[in-house]
């Protein structure tokens, strides 16, 4: 949620967090500005500057590979332009490839219509 360029700090302190918590599972979305909200306005000021798609896919990656508490991992919202889930360790690595699968297949622009057709539901 920091926005562009800290995805991956963001990341690994989210995962240290989680790491000490121990927690049996970890539902993820992801941030998506609707209109009229106080958020979207700073966008439209230049107060905030959105992650792209391939940084917020890239972050989740990164939260991945740093967990490392036993836990079941999902990310199915509607925000996600693809549904990962699994447990930590053992699906960990299928994940962050599923994820890198999708970056490579669709691209910032494939990505980026995506998320403006969530804005439609």
């Amino acid at each position: 949620m920091g926005g562009h360029g800290w995805g991956l700090s963001h990341a690994r302190e989210t995962a240290k967090l989680y790491n000490q918590l121990k927690p049996a599972m970890i539902y993820a979305s992801e941030l998506t500005l609707f209109p009229d909200t106080p958020l979207s306005r700073d966008v439209a000021e230049g107060k905030f500057a959105e992650a792209t798609e391939l940084e917020r896919m890239e972050e989740m990656q990164e939260f991945i590979r740093c967990l490392t508490v036993p836990t079941i991992f999902r990310a199915e919202h509607v925000t996600m332009p693809v549904r990962i889930n699994g447990r930590v360790p053992e699906d960990k690595d299928a994940m962050i490839n599923r994820l890198q699968e999708t970056m490579d297949t669709n691209g910032e622009e494939r990505l980026q219509m995506y998320r403006s057709s969530v804005y439609s539901l």
